[in-house]
C-alpha cells in the first residue's frame, strides 16, 4: 500500500522558490498569494481571453476571468461540503479549514497559462509544431522531450511556467510570483512530462510540466509530499471547473439565442430521463435559471460525497477518477447537459468561424515569429526581422538569458522557441488580433 500524503505538508507555508524557513501563518501565506494573483497583469489578461465565444463583446458572455471567479466560488462551496462530510465520519482536518483561500487562489490561476482563443489556441500551437517542427533547422538538436513539449503543448503546464518564471511583476521579481507550493500544486492536474503520456491514466493523459520547469515541478512536489500523485485539492478544483463551465456554457448559449428552453428540456428528458427539476414559472428565462440552479446543487452533493467516500484512496494517490462519476440521476443529467452543449453550442457556425479565425491568427504569428527568435543572439536579423522582434518584451530576453546561462550554444534553441510560444500565450484574444492585423493586414 502506498504511503498516504500528510495534510501538514500538503497545506503548508513553504514557497517555491524557497528563501529560508517562512514564519508566516497559513492564513497570511494564502492571503498573500491571493493578492499577488489578483494584482498581476496575467490575471487581468483573462478578461479578454476566450471561454467559449472568441472575440465576443457581449457583456453577458463569460470570459476566462469571469469563469475563474465562478470556479473559485464553486471550489469554496465544494470544500465546505467535503469538510462537513468528513466531519460526519469523525475526520477533522485543521489544514482543510485553512484551505479556502488557497483553493480560491488556485481557481483564479488554473487557466492563467492558457493562450488566446481558448482550447483552440492550444491546438493551434500543437498543430503548428506538428506541421513545421521537423523543418526547423534546430529541430534535430532538440531532445525528444523538448520536441514533445511543443507538439503536445498544454496550457496547464504553461501555467507552472508562467507562475515560476514568466511573471516578473513589472521587473520587480526574478522568481515568478513566488507562491506557496501548496497553491501551485493544487492546479497541477497531471504528473507526466511530455514523453510520459498515457491517455488511459487520469494523471498522465496530458502534460503536467515542461522540460524547462522540471526543477520547479520537483520542488513543488517535494514541498507538498505529493511526488507521483495528485494533490487532493486538485480533485475539488477540477470538479468546480467542470461545474462552472458546463452550466455557464449552457446559460451563455441560451442568452446568445443558440437554442430554446423547450429544446433543452426535450433533450434532457430524452437523454437523462429526468423531468422533476423542470418547473413552470412566469418566464422561460426564470425556468432555465431554476433548472440550472437545482441541477447544479444536485451535482455538488454528488461530487462532495464521492470525495468523502474515496478519501483514503485519494490520500494514498490511488484514486484515478474524477469526482463527478456517481451512477445517479444528477450525474446523468450533468452528462446530458455536456452532450447538449456539444450538439447545440460548440458546433454552432458562429463559434466555429471564430475558432478558425483564432487558429489562423495564432498560426500566422508563429509563422513569422519562430524564424526570427531562432536568430536571436545567433544570426544577424534584417530590418523587417528586427522590427518584428521588437514586439517581444524585454522581460522575455532576460528570461532567455537566465535560462541559458549554463547552456552550450546548440542547447539554446529550445529556449528561443519558448520565447515565441511564451509571447503568443501571454496575448489576449484582442491583442493577438490587433497585432496580427497591424503587422500583416
Amino acid at each position: 500500500m502506498r504511503r498516504s500524503m500528510e495534510w501538514n505538508q500538503l497545506v503548508s507555508n513553504t514557497r517555491v522558490p524557497s528563501f529560508g524557513t517562512s514564519k508566516e501563518t497559513l492564513e497570511n501565506v494564502f492571503s498573500s498569494d491571493y493578492r499577488r494573483v489578483v494584482k498581476s497583469d496575467s490575471f487581468r489578461r483573462l478578461q479578454d481571453k476566450t471561454q467559449v465565444f472568441p472575440l465576443e463583446r457581449n457583456d453577458f458572455v463569460r470570459t476566462r476571468l469571469t469563469h475563474s471567479l465562478e470556479v473559485a466560488m464553486h471550489a469554496r462551496d465544494l470544500l465546505s461540503a467535503v469538510i462537513k462530510g468528513l466531519g460526519r465520519k469523525g475526520i477533522k482536518i485543521s489544514e482543510l479549514d485553512e484551505s479556502f483561500r488557497l483553493l480560491e487562489t488556485a481557481a483564479l490561476i488554473h487557466d492563467i497559462g492558457n493562450p488566446p482563443f481558448g482550447h483552440f489556441g492550444e491546438e493551434a500551437i500543437r498543430i503548428w509544431f506538428i506541421q513545421n517542427g521537423s523543418a526547423l533547422p534546430c529541430w534535430s538538436v532538440l531532445t525528444p522531450q523538448q520536441q514533445a513539449d511543443f507538439i503536445h503543448f498544454e496550457g496547464n503546464a504553461q501555467t507552472i511556467r508562467l507562475l515560476t518564471k514568466i511573471h516578473d511583476d513589472n521587473g520587480a521579481s526574478r522568481h515568478g510570483m513566488k507562491l506557496a507550493a501548496s497553491t501551485m500544486d493544487a492546479v497541477i492536474k497531471y504528473t507526466a512530462n511530455s514523453i510520459e503520456l498515457d491517455k488511459t491514466n487520469l494523471l498522465t493523459k496530458k502534460v503536467g510540466y515542461f522540460y524547462s520547469e522540471t526543477k520547479e515541478y520537483k520542488l513543488i512536489k517535494e514541498a507538498t509530499g505529493s511526488i507521483g500523485k495528485r494533490h487532493p485539492l486538485v480533485y475539488i478544483l477540477e470538479a468546480a471547473d467542470d461545474l462552472a463551465y458546463t452550466f455557464s456554457d449552457i446559460e451563455d448559449a441560451y442568452n446568445y439565442g443558440f437554442y430554446s428552453y423547450n429544446e433543452l428540456v426535450a433533450f434532457v428528458k430524452k437523454t437523462a430521463e429526468i423531468d422533476h427539476l423542470i418547473k413552470e414559472t412566469e418566464t422561460e428565462a426564470a425556468e432555465i435559471q431554476h433548472f440550472l440552479r437545482e441541477a447544479q446543487k444536485k451535482v455538488y452533493q454528488s461530487a462532495s460525497a464521492i470525495f468523502v467516500e474515496n478519501y483514503a484512496e485519494i490520500m494514498q494517490g490511488n484514486f484515478d477518477k474524477e469526482l463527478i462519476i456517481e451512477n445517479c440521476e444528477e450525474v446523468k443529467l450533468f452528462e446530458a447537459l455536456k452532450a447538449f452543449a456539444i450538439d447545440n453550442i460548440f458546433s454552432a457556425k458562429e463559434i466555429l468561424d471564430q475558432e478558425v479565425l483564432g487558429f489562423n491568427i495564432m498560426s500566422r504569428l508563429l509563422d513569422e515569429l519562430v524564424p526570427v527568435v531562432l536568430k536571436y543572439e545567433k544570426e544577424e536579423m534584417n530590418q523587417y526581422e528586427k522590427r518584428l522582434f521588437n514586439n517581444i518584451p524585454e522581460s522575455a530576453e532576460k528570461l532567455f538569458s537566465k535560462e541559458t546561462r549554463f547552456c552550450s550554444e546548440d542547447k539554446k534553441d529550445y529556449y528561443r522557441l519558448k520565447m515565441a510560444v511564451d509571447f503568443v500565450c501571454n496575448m489576449t484574444d484582442g491583442y493577438a488580433k490587433k497585432l496580427h492585423d497591424r503587422l500583416f493586414s
